[in-house]
């Protein structure tokens, strides 16, 4: 396969089938992250657990876009962020401690994504919290939110430790003064929090200063939790967002 000038091989055949189906999912999200918007320079990253008990990660590798990935230029690695094969692809090792902090302490966390998205970076950066005045930000809070303070550019080894902390058994993560971070045991289950995530920030900022908002009622609040648990939205919309990306380029699952 090549980018470039860059050539690799192609995977499709050569891994189990438990290995090939994480590679697809994440190389989708990778996809989707731009297409969502959220995408910026620094190329905030995503990852998955490989789910066949061998402790293998895939994690996107350096000098592509995130539209430019495929599963098979996807990066194996283990917990430390050692390769595990040869390959002339290589990853962000900085890029891989927070991401490395979340799938160490969760093992629900199959897939992992940081986003300096504007609207929830701005949010991080006010002193309120996120505020339950609409029915994105219901359904995030229910789902369980935390924050973490921000100590220093979460790209060093000594960080992880505070950013695990913080996040506890919470499944989004406002890094203050950075961004968020949201898991799944599933890819459209971190994607759906992201985007759910990015909703609120978008309307709290909209609605502006905190004196001025309406927030809903105290006892209509566990009802949000109730919907979570009984299941309504999943993965519903993940097979047709894979036939958007089937459209628009269907490289990524090469």
């Amino acid at each position: 396969m090549k980018l470039g000038d860059f050539e690799y091989p192609s995977l499709k055949g050569k891994v189990s089938d438990a290995e090939w189906q994480a590679r697809v999912d994440l190389a989708a999200l990778c996809r989707l992250i731009p297409l969502m918007g959220w995408w910026d320079l620094s190329q905030a990253p995503a990852s998955a657990r490989i789910g066949d008990g061998s402790g293998h990660y895939l994690f996107n590798p350096v000098g592509f876009l995130l539209e430019e990935v495929t599963a098979s230029s996807l990066v194996k690695i283990t917990l430390d962020g050692d390769y595990v094969d040869d390959t002339p692809l290589k990853i962000m090792r900085g890029g891989w401690y927070p991401m490395q902090a979340v799938h160490a302490v969760r093992p629900d966390a199959n897939f992992v994504i940081h986003s300096h998205d504007d609207y929830a970076a701005a949010l991080s950066a006010r002193q309120d919290p996120l505020l339950p005045i609409s029915q994105f930000a219901g359904f995030v809070l229910a789902d369980g939110l935390a924050y973490h303070d921000f100590d220093g550019v979460e790209t060093h080894e000594q960080r992880m430790a505070s950013v695990q902390a913080s996040l506890g058994q919470a499944n989004m993560l406002i890094l203050r003064n950075h961004g968020v971070v949201t898991l799944g045991y599933v890819a459209y289950h971190a994607l759906a929090r992201m985007a759910n995530l990015r909703k609120s920030c978008v309307i709290q900022l909209y609605a502006g200063q905190s004196a001025d908002v309406r927030p809903i009622s105290p006892e209509v609040m566990p009802s949000f939790r109730e919907e979570i648990d009984r299941g309504v939205v999943v993965d519903n919309l993940w097979q047709g967002l894979l036939r958007k990306l089937d459209r628009l380029d269907p490289s990524y699952k090469e």
